[in-house]
């Protein structure tokens, strides 16, 4: 009797492993250094420090990824998540690290201390998975495609830094991305089919470049071997505040990393219990210490990566794992990462709409298969969590006369959407889930 094995556990043949791998790792890439570099910039940190930061956050992103996508013993969700430095972590690091009297030593004591105290906690927070049915991971997969786009639309326009921002030269780049990730999809081999992106990608880039987009300046200024070795900053420093400080943190990315766990278990076809919730959230933890010994930060799951996982349609946890193995091996090469960075943004720009788009597609999918029609709660449900997670996209000035404390709640719309549609589920619907409650209603009607 032979046992069928789930697409998630599935081990695909090395060169595809490899291949896919390696779009996994160049779609996050840019994300994954724009968080060392914000922070480098804003502490005035020298340029060799700077390149120490980037490769030891590369090479700590490597080591979480492989935590949650291979895992060991309790921990890690085993799901196809590349993790990646979470945005939300840059204000409270430049605060601690602005500090005098505490440094970047202290950032680092602080990460450590927040790690831990991520583990600790992990076992009392996942008790909460209970509270995401379809309704609410629905809202939190669509929110998660909508609230992409304006990053999509700044690389399409040329990137943050463009002189001439919406040029139709860096339209024309996105477009032809576009268009070749089409038709791939479309007259491509199935092999060929789940390397549309990347190959998009390069032909966006080799245009882009053609046009005379792009610099391969730091390439060549970039080092040709580093090797991030821990506490580079010195031993980490323990105090209170600091580490009070990324506690916060951490709790707004364990609400917002639990959403994220059963999303894209929902895109990837794989029930995400409780057992698993915790053992991610651990890992997180885990990840965390060990991110912070290497001068690192706190990681969370790329959400850049969760759009490949449904273009593609390969949901395979060891095809991540690879990603996560190359971005160690990048963070040993900087100029192999300069390479990587200096493909024009507008030819991101054209990937970037396609993943985000089927993100939000794949959340309205999960939204399809709620029942508005005997249960009238879930329009108010998914009605009001839309309208309020999307506030810090489209207008982020709304939240920020409100409490200090409540600021790291409202950054996100993921989180929003988290906190709001839980909230409104157990308050209309009750702990149990809204659709046994439908089937209830349509029995009694019957």
């Amino acid at each position: 009797m032979t046992t069928s094995i789930h697409p998630v556990d599935a081990k695909l043949p090395l060169r595809q492993m490899l291949t896919l791998g390696l779009q996994h790792m160049a779609v996050s890439y840019i994300g994954a250094i724009a968080v060392p570099l914000i922070i480098a910039s804003a502490l005035q940190m020298s340029r060799a420090d700077t390149v120490v930061l980037i490769s030891t956050t590369l090479f700590c992103s490597g080591i979480a990824t492989l935590l949650q996508t291979v895992g060991f013993w309790k921990f890690g969700v085993r799901l196809p998540i590349l993790q990646g430095v979470a945005f939300s972590s840059v204000g409270p690091v430049i605060a601690i690290g602005s500090n005098p009297e505490v440094g970047f030593a202290g950032v680092c004591g602080a990460v450590i201390g927040a790690g831990i105290f991520t583990m600790l906690a992990a076992p009392f927070v996942g008790r909460l998975r209970r509270f995401f049915p379809p309704v609410v991971t629905g809202c939190i997969v669509t929110v998660i495609g909508l609230q992409l786009f304006p990053v999509a639309y700044t690389w399409v326009g040329g990137g943050h830094d463009a002189d001439n921002f919406g040029a139709p030269a860096f339209l024309f780049v996105s477009i032809s991305v576009l268009a070749t990730i089409l038709l791939v999809n479309r007259y491509g081999s199935p092999l060929v089919r789940n390397l549309a992106v990347l190959i998009g990608m390069l032909v966006g880039a080799v245009l882009a470049w053609a046009l005379g987009m792009g610099s391969f300046e730091q390439v060549g200024e970039a080092p040709w071997v580093t090797v991030p070795l821990p506490f580079h900053f010195g031993l980490p420093t323990f105090a209170i505040i600091p580490i009070a400080t990324m506690i916060v943190v951490m709790i707004v990315q364990m609400v917002e990393s639990m959403g994220l766990f059963l999303a894209i278990g929902d895109i990837v076809g794989k029930q995400v219990e409780e057992k698993e919730v915790i053992n991610g959230l651990r890992a997180n933890g885990l990840a965390s210490t060990i991110a912070g010994g290497f001068a690192a930060f706190p990681f969370i799951a790329f959400m850049e990566n969760v759009g490949l996982v449904i273009l593609t349609g390969v949901r395979s946890r060891w095809v991540v794992a690879v990603s996560g193995l190359m971005m160690c091996a990048v963070a040993l090469t900087p100029k192999a990462g300069a390479v990587i960075a200096s493909v024009p943004s507008a030819a991101l720009g054209g990937a970037g709409i396609a993943m985000f788009g089927v993100v939000a597609v794949a959340g309205i999918q999960t939204l399809a298969k709620v029942d508005y029609e005997h249960n009238r709660y879930n329009v108010l449900i998914v009605g009001f969590t839309l309208a309020a997670a999307l506030v810090p996209v489209l207008s982020p000035a709304l939240f920020e006369q409100l409490p200090e404390w409540s600021q790291p709640f409202l950054h996100s719309s993921v989180v929003i959407a988290c906190l709001l549609s839980v909230l409104l589920n157990a308050l209309l619907n009750g702990i149990e889930a809204p659709e046994s409650k439908s089937r209830e209603a349509l029995s009694h009607n019957l």
